[in-house]
């Protein structure tokens, strides 16, 4: 090793000062051109991930969710029809009909963004064609309905019910997981490749000025010229550069980071809920419309509860909410809701997720109430009481959850999504401008710097 050092050293000194002055001259430009490759491609690499989480991914997931409770919303809405004697709920038959104008919205803007091949389109395939089926079932329960035909009804609603549970909801989730997985995949690469990436530009960035220091202390002990101006300018411009490039890249992917694990977390846990929830209310109606079935359905709507907010025994959701107003708290209980309160991380959404904790309360207590009067033989009471629009009423507490406190925990996390998201997309752009533009100046300044002492020795 001695001996290799010591050729080298030997080889350096053979080396008078023109050929020194061109090789630090040609270094200066590799290592720009290193810089120039390692700055595109890391970038290249960032913004590929930011439009695949932020404009891909992301919209297909909630497209995928609003998929789910759009459909959800239909059954729910149309066993509240059923409940009563035909013509006799147009609320639910508007509610209805909007769902389903959403349902094939959402369809279209699903098809219309398929990144992920039949990997998508298989489940949308799906949606498209078992939806028609339960439209029809649908339209076959109605007219049975009109005619007060109740048994025949009952029946072509629970082929209906079939395909919303086993083909028309699994749908929606597959979609939803494909996006998922590829969220998760390409943003675990982009944590890697970022890292890889900074690495290389700031190793190739260092070698840079290092090689212009090193020219600037050749020539202040050869020649004896204390500065290079044109020297200084080009080292001021590569460490201006690099602590300019290094800082948006950081940014960029801190922004990607408050996008992905704290927005979208948000997001995709309370669009859950909310399906949930229509899941839940279709379940509450189907307890009273189909008696044979009761115990059933009454399990479903448990089932879907829990995955929303299971307590544990000796709590209620008052004591819990109280509790989860403290900064700090630790949820003791299970379900979609407590997973958003181990991610607050913007402001008011805390408030709005202990709103999510109360008005939920509030709709299971009702629905205990419906149980209630359903088992004491008071079965129109308990119907008035779950299609009920006035406060204490079950439509009224669902839509206190629904809309009022779900949908302003989804706002807000969608919100700081698109503010950061925005935000990476800004820290990188341009580079593919300013970095020729910054290191073009520097081999020309470094090139001017030397070219007078070049012409010294000719």
């Amino acid at each position: 090793m001695n001996k290799i050092i010591s050729a080298s050293n030997k080889a350096i000194k053979k080396l008078n000062t023109p050929k020194l002055l061109q090789s630090g001259l040609y270094l200066t430009w590799g290592a720009s051109l290193l810089v120039l490759v390692s700055t595109i491609s890391g970038i290249q690499g960032q913004r590929h991930a930011i439009n695949t989480i932020g404009k891909d991914a992301t919209p297909s997931i909630t497209t995928a969710q609003r998929l789910k409770d759009a459909a959800a919303g239909m059954d729910a809405y149309v066993a509240k029809e059923l409940l009563l004697p035909s013509g006799q709920n147009q609320d639910a038959v508007k509610g209805y009909n909007e769902r389903y104008e959403k349902l094939t919205q959402r369809l279209v803007a699903a098809a219309e963004n398929i990144t992920y091949g039949d990997k998508e389109r298989k489940p949308i395939e799906t949606l498209q064609l078992e939806l028609g089926n339960y439209i029809a079932k649908i339209q076959q329960a109605r007219d049975f309905h009109e005619r007060s035909d109740t048994n025949n009804m009952l029946v072509a609603y629970r082929s209906a019910a079939e395909i919303m549970d086993q083909k028309l909801l699994p749908a929606a989730d597959a979609l939803d997981k494909v996006n998922v997985d590829a969220l998760n995949v390409i943003y675990n690469q982009e944590k890697f490749n970022s890292g890889k990436s900074l690495f290389f530009i700031v190793i190739s960035g260092v070698a840079l000025i290092s090689v212009l220091v090193g020219l600037q202390i050749f020539l202040s002990q050869r020649t004896r010229r204390t500065f290079n101006p044109m020297l200084l300018a080009a080292s001021a411009i590569a460490i201006a550069f690099l602590n300019y490039t290094t800082g948006a890249f950081l940014s960029a992917s801190q922004n990607l980071r408050i996008a992905t694990e704290d927005a979208f977390t948000s997001m995709h846990a309370l669009r859950q809920a909310r399906a949930l929830g229509y899941m839940a209310n279709g379940a509450q109606s189907r307890y009273l419309l189909d008696s044979a079935f009761a115990l059933n359905h009454e399990q479903a709507f448990f089932n879907n509860i829990a995955k929303i907010a299971k307590l544990p025994d000796g709590e209620t959701f008052e004591t819990v909410a109280a509790a989860a107003s403290t900064p700090g708290y630790k949820p003791n209980f299970t379900g979609l809701l407590a997973d958003q309160l181990k991610n607050i991380t913007f402001a008011g959404e805390r408030e709005a997720t202990v709103k999510n904790l109360t008005t939920l309360g509030t709709y299971i207590a009702i629905d205990k109430q419906i149980r209630q009067l359903e088992r004491s033989g008071k079965h129109a009471e308990a119907i008035a009481l779950c299609l009920g629009n006035q406060p204490e009423q079950s439509n009224w507490a669902f839509d206190e959850f629904r809309l009022k406190a779900n949908q302003k925990s989804f706002d807000i996390n969608q919100a700081a999504f698109d503010k950061a998201i925005k935000q990476a997309f800004k820290e990188v752009d341009g580079f593919e401008y300013i970095t020729p533009a910054a290191l073009s100046a520097i081999a020309l300044l470094t090139l001017f710097g030397l070219l007078p002492r070049l012409k010294e020795y000719a």
